[in-house]
């Protein structure tokens, strides 16, 4: 992604409000456990990293 890209998607971030970030947050802890869980079971190493 570019850096422009990068930017919208924090502005989109900023602009939710307190629940919408929890669900956000929560999906994401989702993706990273089920990517955890896959690369875990695949006996390959992690490369999902939340910033």
């Amino acid at each position: 992604m570019t850096a422009a890209q990068w930017q919208e998607v924090l502005c989109r971030v900023r602009s939710l409000s307190a629940a919408n970030k929890e669900r956000l947050l929560t999906y994401l802890h989702a993706l990273h456990d089920a990517a955890q869980h896959s690369s875990n079971a695949e006996g390959t190493p992690n490369t999902l990293k939340i910033l």
